[in-house]
């Protein structure tokens, strides 16, 4: 079984800053306007009317491309069955499908009979610990990390504002509808949406609390994806809109341990993230879901 340290005391805090730059452009778009003077398909904006991000994009993005990575390596031979589960489970049983997966997740009636088992009144908070080591080993390493309904994200993502030099103004595409029968653009269905022009960047900052060395490993493998522009972003992918790349700023990336909290918060200097720490993590990650880990 992989460790996984609990939130209930202070263990490591990564924080990772960059640029994330669009090499097309791309659209994070909100429910449709009706005036008469825009598009109706309008993007997210602030209140200062300026594009953005929000976290829950990147985020979401992030885990997607992770989940589809571990669910293919869990189906080989030698690594471990509960890196990622089947989302789309019902909530209150496991489906045939789930089943066949072992069920690496708690059903949501499963987390509530635990609950049950270990809400005896106990002043010292032993059941807690217990129930919150049996949630633990029961959800699948996506889960751990990226949270769920019982147990909470190590992952924090703040909204991605943009870098004003590298922006000028959006753009307006047309759209049209296809009648596949008939192999032509659909009567009375055009429309328009709005862009943000290729050559944007965004500021990007990322908290990960309380991960052990192999989680962090799970995590960097989805943001080297990012830097290798393998992840798209936003809407109308398929169109061709959502191409970035992330960039790290290694100067003002941090890694704290409770070896050096101390010293980190009570002086000048944090301790620095780089690109040799990540490929460590990567490494400890790649050894630690292989079979022969978790029998020994």
């Amino acid at each position: 079984m992989i460790t996984s340290p609990d939130m209930s005391r202070f263990t490591s805090q990564v924080r990772y800053r960059g640029t994330l730059r669009f090499d097309s452009a791309h659209r994070i778009g909100r429910s449709q306007s009706l005036a008469a003077d825009t598009t109706k398909l309008p993007i997210l904006r602030t209140v200062d009317n300026r594009p953005y991000i929000p976290g829950s994009s990147l985020k979401g993005a992030w885990r997607s491309y992770t989940e589809s990575i571990m669910r293919t390596v869990q189906a080989q031979t030698g690594m471990q069955d509960n890196l990622a589960c089947l989302s789309v489970s019902m909530p209150d049983e496991r489906s045939p499908a789930h089943a066949v997966d072992n069920g690496r997740c708690l059903t949501i009636r499963e987390v509530q009979e635990l609950k049950k088992q270990y809400s005896s009144h106990d002043p010292t908070g032993t059941q807690l610990q217990k129930l919150d080591k049996v949630l633990r080993q029961n959800t699948c390493l996506i889960c751990r990390v990226f949270g769920s309904q019982w147990l909470a994200s190590k992952v924090f993502i703040k909204d991605l504002y943009i870098i004003d030099e590298t922006f000028v103004r959006t753009e307006i595409r047309d759209g049209v509808g296809i009648d596949r029968d008939a192999g032509r653009a659909a009567d009375s269905y055009k429309y328009d949406y709005e862009i943000v022009p290729a050559g944007t960047g965004f500021k990007v900052e990322i908290v990960i609390e309380n991960a052990s060395e192999i989680e962090l490993g799970l995590l960097m493998l989805g943001l080297e994806a990012f830097r290798r522009g393998d992840i798209m972003l936003g809407g109308a992918k398929s169109r061709g809109l959502g191409w970035c790349q992330l960039t790290p700023t290694w100067s003002n990336c941090h890694y704290m341990t409770s070896e050096n909290l101390l010293d980190s918060l009570l002086g000048d200097k944090k301790p620095q993230l780089d690109e040799e720490v990540v490929k460590k993590w990567l490494a400890t990650f790649v050894a630690g879901i292989r079979e022969e880990a978790h029998d020994a």
